[in-house]
């Protein structure tokens, strides 16, 4: 009674109790006690890609809502494997999680997804969503975002721009690729094939990327837009070693805001997306769930804030 904070026990008792405690070295065995109360006070959470500072950033909220619930965490990082993801979601159920968080792997499928959902185990999936899947879900409006980022650019006055790192087999990369043709198509601007280039999300990518389009675009590019700000400081890179300078001879605009992003020289011009704020919704949705366990689906999506630096100017006449 002293160790969960009964109001009942006298302060004199609680505190000879929390004495004795002290001498004998006494751990409360935690796993036992919830055999009683039929839950474990633990959550498993599955993240995608923990080298990813986004999602790394995101897990750090879903940590700091469930902490202030009390709740530990089973962490599991996926590194973009769907067979690793379900090896960790099958031991997070045996050991008998209250709740789990997914961040989807790439090429997670709708199936593994509605299995779980047929544990009973409250699930909440975060930053990535499934088609066709309804549960509760804390993410971000990708699309809104990618639109917002490529018309800072037109605004600016450039006509000729590209997008760095489309990927269908993500949401999120579907969404960010719709925002930027949105965006593009609306501004009566015309998309050539070569505009958009399909690549993974790290450095090395946006590096290669970059030589592709001023070795393939004829006039190239006089600004990019990338699914995140890895594959921008990527495309810096590669922009610096063929002699254009980013912000100056071409512009750049990345997506997540990473601490990383303003000490750039130049500093880039981003979209924040609240990652630290998208992972403490995703653990409020879950705690709301394992209070109240009927009603439908929750979703709390945000909007991304555009963050101005100097990789984006106008074009040079």
């Amino acid at each position: 009674m002293v160790l969960n904070d009964n109001p009942s026990v006298a302060p004199q008792t609680r505190a000879r109790v929390r004495q004795a405690i002290e001498r004998l070295g006494y751990v409360y065995n935690r796993s036992g006690a919830q055999l009683r109360k039929k839950r474990t006070g633990v959550v498993g959470v599955s993240i995608c890609d923990l080298a990813n500072p986004y999602f790394s950033e995101i897990t750090v909220g879903i940590e700091e809502a469930l902490g202030e619930g009390g709740f530990a965490l089973i962490l599991g990082h996926a590194g973009e494997s769907v067979a690793r993801q379900a090896k960790f979601l099958n031991l997070a159920r045996e050991h008998n999680v209250d709740g789990l968080i997914l961040m989807p792997a790439i090429g997670t499928s709708r199936e593994l997804v509605e299995a779980v959902i047929g544990w009973r185990i409250p699930l909440v999936l975060v930053s990535r969503y499934v088609s066709g899947i309804s549960t509760d879900y804390s993410g971000v409006n990708n699309r809104a975002g990618l639109a917002e980022a490529t018309g800072h650019l037109l605004r600016l006055g450039h006509e000729r721009i590209a997008f760095v790192g489309a990927n269908a087999r993500t949401t999120t990369g579907r969404d960010r690729v719709r925002g930027y043709r949105m965006a593009m198509t609306s501004a009566g601007k015309e998309i050539s094939p070569e505009s958009i280039v399909e690549c993974g999300a790290g450095r090395e990518q946006g590096f290669l990327a970059a030589q592709k389009l001023f070795g393939e675009s004829r006039p190239p590019p006089t600004a990019i837009v990338c699914f995140n700000d890895l594959l921008a400081f990527g495309v810096m890179l590669g922009l610096r070693s063929l002699g254009v300078e980013p912000g100056g001879d071409c512009s750049v605009v990345g997506v997540d805001d990473v601490a990383e992003a303003a000490l750039w020289k130049p500093g880039l011009t981003t979209m924040a997306m609240s990652s630290r704020l998208i992972g403490r919704n995703a653990g409020k949705l879950l705690r709301e769930r394992l209070a109240l366990p009927a009603g439908g689906p929750g979703k709390i999506l945000l909007r991304p804030e555009l963050v101005i630096r100097d990789s984006s100017r106008p074009p040079r006449r």
